[in-house]
């Protein structure tokens, strides 16, 4: 269970440029990965192929992307579904 989510700066600039309600809808889905990881429209899972990355979604075309250590999260990524998958970085 995820206690906290760590926002670094380098994702701050980004989440900035996002649409308002997709970026009020990000903070939603934080709020709630912390309050109910299992909540349906999070369609939270683990990443294929590996061991502490995880997915969210934000809204039908927007996703977020965090590493997990023991219940702490760091999120690593954040845009549009194409954008994220096609330039992995985990």
């Amino acid at each position: 269970m995820i206690k906290e989510i760590v926002i670094p700066n380098r994702l701050s600039k980004r989440i900035g440029k996002l649409p308002e309600p997709v970026r009020e809808k990000l903070y939603w889905a934080i709020d709630m990965l912390i309050e109910n990881e299992r909540y349906p429209s999070l369609r939270h899972r683990k990443i294929e192929g590996t061991n502490t990355y995880w997915e969210f979604s934000i809204t039908m075309n927007y996703r977020g992307v965090y590493r997990r250590e023991a219940n702490k999260g760091f999120l690593v990524e954040v845009g549009a579904h194409n954008h994220i998958f096609k330039h992995k970085k985990w």
